[in-house]
């Protein structure tokens, strides 16, 4: 085999092993582009989803909590997920695009095709070592809060927010000067419920509070509940509540108990299905990030030593293009 036959079969292998890279790392990263988007797409749901109003309206009410919201975490992991995933989406799109170029145009030297493949690898290379390292990482954190999530701890709200209004219950107008029983007279209106237990009559959650202890129209005799806790009042009207309800206590005329809207305001509007497709989507491109990763590394490692050994252009090709620039 002359050095010309040599020449041209090294240089069809050549092109072959790039084009054949190229061909897979564009199925690979048609993948996960298509991962990229739906990432952005999951965690944009969960990042707009109706968010856990518990801790705002008991610190209204003064009331001591510790237990967080269902999937409240999670939830504010979303946004930096969303983000994670819209420069993933970016930079992966543009090394596809790069990928796109060398392969339409294999036989333009004069762009250096060797060197442009080994940028483009090595810079490939890098995106996926960050980018897997990120997504597992957040991974990680999404599973551990998603195994640890927990229902928050009602029994505790409950018993904490008969302790405050006990102590701190001493009007039942929403223009007091006592800022608490302003905030609870405005919860029973907005949230359309009375009281921590069921109201059964006279003998209610308010006979132990100030307002009917000390002072205010309970402890005048006047009011058994507050006017608040009536029927179809507001802001606006509640002074005029009818005496059946707040004086006689007559069933059907007083709301509900406070513990049904709190456990309510206790959820956020995420479904078990939209964490389970953010940690498959995580898992899938922190997976095939590795894997592209450790690929690039053998793809580089090879190209570079067709450039050392002067294949990449060969040689003998380059002397006769330098020839004919003569």
């Amino acid at each position: 085999m002359d050095n010309e036959e040599q020449h041209n079969l090294t240089k069809d292998l050549y092109r072959n092993v790039a084009t054949r890279t190229c061909h897979s790392l564009l199925a690979l990263k048609g993948i996960l582009l298509v991962a990229a988007i739906v990432l952005i797409s999951s965690t944009k749901e969960i990042s707009i989803a109706k968010p856990c109003d518990l801790e705002k309206v008991l610190v209204s009410l003064g009331v001591d909590h510790n237990s967080p919201c269902n999937y409240d975490d999670i939830k504010k992991k979303s946004t930096n997920l969303f983000i994670l995933g819209i420069s993933f989406l970016v930079l992966n799109g543009i090394i596809f695009l790069l990928i796109l170029n060398i392969l339409w145009f294999p036989k333009n030297k004069k762009f250096g095709i060797c060197i442009a493949l080994v940028v483009v690898h090595v810079v490939n290379a890098v995106v996926a070592a960050v980018y897997s390292g990120l997504t597992i990482k957040f991974y990680k954190e999404v599973l551990d809060s998603k195994e640890k999530q927990t229902e928050p701890n009602y029994a505790y709200i409950k018993t904490s927010m008969i302790s405050r209004l006990m102590q701190n219950y001493t009007s039942d107008n929403v223009t007091s000067a006592d800022a608490l029983s302003n905030s609870w007279n405005k919860f029973f209106i907005e949230y359309e419920c009375c009281a921590v237990n069921q109201v059964q009559g006279t003998t209610n959650d308010f006979d132990s509070t100030p307002w009917c202890t000390t002072s205010g129209s309970c402890q005048a005799t006047a009011s058994q509940i507050p006017k608040t806790c009536c029927n179809g009042v507001s802001e606006g009207n509640y002074g005029s509540a009818p005496s059946a309800c707040h004086s006689s206590v007559n069933p059907g005329t007083y709301k509900s108990n406070c513990m049904i809207p709190i456990k309510k305001l206790g959820t956020i509007h995420i479904e078990e299905c939209q964490i389970s497709l953010v940690l498959i989507t995580l898992l899938t491109i922190g997976t095939l990030g590795i894997a592209e990763f450790l690929i690039e590394v053998m793809l580089i490692s090879y190209l570079c030593c067709l450039i050392r050994n002067k294949i990449c252009p060969p040689k003998e090709e380059k002397i006769e293009m330098d020839e004919k620039n003569k």
